[in-house]
């Protein structure tokens, strides 16, 4: 099975990444179509904003740097795909890319909340005193998957630091021999 999606796995995560910030870029700036990010990121339902420029703007950014984050590590997944395709399957560069995969994991889980709490400013702060707001929402339906996707980052990285140190171990075994 994996010899038939190999080939295919490393160009699909760098399509992802890509596409991702792309898609993010052309909902923000479709004017029908900025309410979906908007709604979605800031966590306002049912909530009246401004999606004037401006709010666009700062909400594209505020989304992009996000979703950056995802893309960086999407980046490193499509690097140890092509490496296991090429037949590389244990290299430096694996390990280093793994954690990299990791720790955008939990980046981009923390963020969340930072990101939904400036998002609501931007969508807002062109309203007038006392309907300008941040919104910080904990979701009972999204909480599980963040957690979860915390702890796969965790392990992730985790699993660099065993393969890195095994490495170290086999070359001291290596010596001694």
């Amino acid at each position: 099975m994996f010899k038939l999606l190999s080939p295919f796995l490393a160009p699909f995560s760098r399509l992802l990444a890509i596409g991702f910030i792309l898609l993010n870029g052309a909902l923000w700036f479709g004017v029908e179509y900025a309410e979906f990010p908007a709604r979605a990121y800031s966590g306002m339902v049912e909530t009246d904003f401004n999606l004037g420029l401006n709010n666009r703007i700062f909400g594209a950014l505020i989304s992009s740097v996000h979703l950056g984050v995802l893309a960086y590590g999407l980046w490193a997944v499509a690097k140890i795909f092509s490496r296991l395709n090429e037949g590389k399957w244990y290299v430096p560069e694996f390990s280093q890319c793994l954690r990299r995969f990791g720790l955008s994991l939990v980046v981009f889980t923390l963020m969340i909340p930072v990101v939904q709490a400036l998002m609501s400013l931007a969508l807002t702060y062109d309203n007038e005193i006392g309907k300008r707001m941040i919104m910080l929402d904990v979701d009972a339906s999204t909480a599980p998957i963040s957690f979860v996707l915390l702890l796969i980052g965790v392990l992730l990285s985790l699993m660099a630091s065993v393969l890195v140190r095994a490495r170290e171990v086999a070359e001291e075994y290596e010596k001694i021999v």
